[in-house]
């Protein structure tokens, strides 16, 4: 059948043709179909919770014009989409409320955004082709919020980002077993703020790592990647980046401003290649570690340049043809 709906789903439906007002509400639907479309507006609504689940193709729960909405406290959403080209977006906006949103099929898109402090967001993506996932978290400024993205089995690079505005934020982007590689990134601006940033088994590879603020500690590593792209910036106190490749192309670029940053690059594969620039900051620290064979017009470069106080780098090349290091320190 083309569509088909339970009559809880169509009652539901129906009950939202408005918007929901109430303590402790509740809503819980499933669709079972193709081109199913589902909205919910929940409003004032403390303790509350939305549960969807969708199976079927094209599928849609909530867009990013028309998400689904969630105004309250300690409340949560749960989105479930199987099968192929599905659609879910979220927005809330409160404290201590919670987004969680899992697809498994080809061609998902899946996006969530949320507004206050102590906040939780999860988009886990499973057996897909070309997915996307988004978060972004207090736009305006937020504290202790949480967010994760998994991405895993997926047919062709799969994309994962989330975006941080305020303090005491942490974020984890996971991709693995993926075939065409992936991207990932994770945007911060704030105090003490934590990436991460863990990619397997990709062919392609890339992943970005970019913080703004006070005590930031990013954290990137690819394993078994081919092309390999790894890119960290900082800028604020106290920043630590740590960065892994295994692979084969291996290209890593890390730049710090602030004060007592710390930078770890280790590279392991064929034409490596790293790109090191801590500036306006005192008691930096940066070692690296490169072994390949380095072919392809013999690779193997490392350039480094600090500029600031009580500096210390530490550079080997192991294995290589054309390895070639310069640091340039004052």
């Amino acid at each position: 059948m083309h569509t088909r709906k339970s009559l809880l789903s169509l009652a539901v439906l129906v009950a939202l043709s408005g918007t929901v007002l109430a303590d402790s509400s509740s809503v819980t639907t499933s669709q079972n179909g193709t081109d199913n479309n589902l909205n919910v507006d929940q409003g004032s609504a403390n303790g509350s919770a939305i549960s969807i689940t969708q199976g079927g193709d094209n599928n849609t729960a909530g867009t990013s014009g028309t998400p689904i909405k969630q105004t309250a406290t300690n409340s949560g959403i749960s989105i479930t989409q199987l099968q192929s080209s599905n659609t879910s977006a979220a927005d809330q906006a409160g404290n201590s409320n919670n987004a969680s949103i899992y697809q498994n099929g080809l061609s998902q898109r899946a996006e969530t955004h949320q507004a206050g402090d102590h906040n939780s967001a999860n988009i886990n993506q499973n057996g897909n082709q070309y997915e996307v996932a988004s978060i972004s978290q207090g736009l305006y400024g937020g504290s202790y919020n949480t967010a994760s993205i998994s991405q895993v089995g997926n047919l062709g690079g799969p994309w994962g980002d989330i975006g941080q505005t305020g303090n005491h934020n942490t974020a984890s982007v996971t991709q693995n077993y993926n075939i065409g590689g992936g991207y990932g990134g994770v945007y911060q601006h704030g105090d003490f703020n934590n990436g991460s940033i863990y990619q397997q088994g990709n062919i392609n590879g890339g992943a970005t790592l970019n913080q703004s603020g006070n005590n930031n500690t990013g954290y990137v590593q690819q394993i078994s990647v081919t092309d390999s792209v790894a890119t960290a910036t900082q800028t604020g106190d106290y920043n630590n980046a740590s960065l892994y490749q295994t692979g084969t192309n291996l290209t890593a670029t890390v730049n710090q401003n602030g004060n007592g940053n710390v930078v770890y690059s280790n590279q392991s594969g064929s034409y490596n290649e790293d790109n090191l620039l801590q500036a306006g900051g005192n008691n930096n620290s940066a070692t690296v570690n490169q072994t390949g064979a380095g072919i392809s017009l013999a690779l193997n470069t490392v350039s480094l340049t600090q500029t600031g106080n009580n500096l210390t780098s530490n550079i080997s090349q192991s294995g290589g043809s054309g390895n070639h290091a310069t640091i340039n320190q004052h």
